[in-house]
Order: C-alpha cells, then structure tokens, then sequence
C-alpha cells in the first residue's frame, strides 16, 4: 500500500512522548506541529543512523533516530520485493527523509556505512547504475527540502544498531514499515496526469505561487493552502493534534477504500469505522 506509514498516529504520538519527555509538563499549552518547527531547530540536529540489508529470504532496511536529548527511536522497513545492498541502504535513507520531513523537521545529519551510497549522495562518485540513479534522484529531491543537511561515513563498527536493525530487527522495534515495491515507483505513480480535482489549484499555488486574478479569490486560496504543507510533491493536510495527513485524488481514495474494506490490511470495516481506520 503506497500511500505512506500505517498506524502513524500512535507512530507519531509515542516518537513525541519520547523526544520531549523531558519538557512535558512545562509548558500550559503546546502542539506538534509549532514543537517540531520551531523548537527543534533551537536545541540541535537530529541524528540518523540508516542501514540496509539484502538477504537470501528477505530485504530489509534499519534506521536509528535520535533526538537532540539523546532520546533513541527504532525503525524497521521490510523490502518485499528483490533488492540489492546499494537499493536497500537506499530505501533506509529515502523512508528516515520522508518521515522526517512530514514532521517539519528542517536539519538532521545522517550517518551510513555504506560509502557507494554517501559518496554518490555527496558528488564525489557518479551513478552509472539505471536503478541506482533513480533512488539519487529521488534522495536529492528530498534533501533539497531540508535548510540543513549532511551525509557521513562510518565504520560499520559505529552503526551496529542500525545493521543490526536491517539484518535481525531489535525486540522494542517502535515502528515496522513493509513495502511492496521501490520508493522512487511509488513516487512516479503519484506524479502520473491525474484527472482534475479540488487538490490542483493548492498544489500549484504552493509549487510556483499560481493563484485567481480575482482578489477575493486569491484571498481564500492563500487562507485555505495555509492549511497544507508540500513534501516531495505530495499535499498533506497540517493538524495540531496529529499527524500530517496526506490527500488522496478521488481514484487513490477509492483504492484505499475498497483495500481497507476487504479487509487486506486488519478487520472488515464499514461506514465510521473504515473513515476511522483510513485515517489513522
């Protein structure tokens, strides 16, 4: 199902609890997306250790978050479809930017081992592999979104945990995420010409400023995009209780509801229940 994290309520409620542990409690009043964007920045970078691995029985990929506090997050993704080394250290780094970006999170500094990948990241080698540049180009499409961003080698010595998350898993795992096919698919389904709809006119002002000559009209297009954030040119809805929420064309929304409905992803659902469980 390629329409983002399952779960990310509870995903993102708990990776809160965790990085602010510390400040709960000391502010009155407080929401998460005015947390994440303007006090993050203040306090530090946030640090990711990826890794990916590609076996005989599976492929999977290992992130290891930390906080400007110290505070550590586990993340796992399941490749369920034949990858190589190189792709799956690449699916460990296109998912951590993904993730954090829909958290508004502006500078990170990432960690790998893998010195094909970081080298090809940072220019210093070039791309020859056809699948391989299509994961580039992707990962370069989302750093350019971040104000502050770097890529390191490390010795493997120095990413065990994150290895040993795209080889074993770890028994306190906070989140598993399974695709079925490469990042930078997925993302070229979403960018195929799509019949109009109500998203268009939000997506175009926030790409390149396109907006009604009527001043009226204007008006209301910058008080309703206000609402949305751009992430790899995706639309998400902004929520001070929840998560970002992704919007979905009337033909994404209706294959996520007849997937949900059949019961491909948990329980039959109907009516209130599946509006629930789509959205969360």
């Amino acid at each position: 199902m390629p329409f983002g994290l399952k779960n990310t309520g509870a995903t993102y409620q708990r990776m809160i609890d965790v990085i602010f542990k510390d400040q709960r409690g000391r502010n009155l009043e407080a929401y998460v997306d005015d947390i994440l964007s303007h006090h993050l920045p203040d306090i530090g970078q946030i640090q990711l250790h990826v890794d990916g691995a590609s076996r005989s029985q599976s492929q999977r990929a290992g992130i290891l978050f930390t906080s400007p506090m110290g505070a550590t997050m586990h993340q796992t993704v399941s490749l369920q479809f034949k990858a190589t080394n190189n792709q799956a250290e690449y699916e460990a780094l296109i998912v951590e930017l993904n993730f954090t970006l829909s958290m508004t999170v502006k500078c990170i500094q990432v960690f790998s081992d893998s010195q094909l990948v970081v080298n090809q990241v940072n220019h210093a080698f070039e791309t020859k592999d056809k699948v391989l540049k299509k994961y580039l180009q992707q990962a370069q499409s989302l750093i350019a979104q971040f104000e502050e961003f770097s890529l390191t080698h490390i010795p493997r010595e120095e990413n065990q945990v994150a290895d040993q998350l795209a080889k074993e898993g770890l028994p306190d795992i906070c989140l598993t995420q399974t695709f079925e096919r490469p990042n930078f698919e997925c993302t070229g389904v979403c960018s195929e010409e799509q019949p109009p709809c109500w998203m268009d006119r939000i997506l175009n002002f926030l790409k390149d400023g396109t907006q009604p000559d009527n001043s009226q009209e204007a008006k209301k297009l910058k008080l309703d995009s206000a609402k949305y954030v751009l992430i790899n040119d995706e639309l998400y809805r902004r929520s001070y209780a929840k998560p970002l929420t992704k919007c979905l064309r009337p033909e994404e929304a209706k294959e996520v509801m007849e997937a949900v409905q059949k019961g491909e992803y948990g329980t039959h659902a109907r009516g209130r229940s599946l509006v629930m469980r789509i959205l969360c």
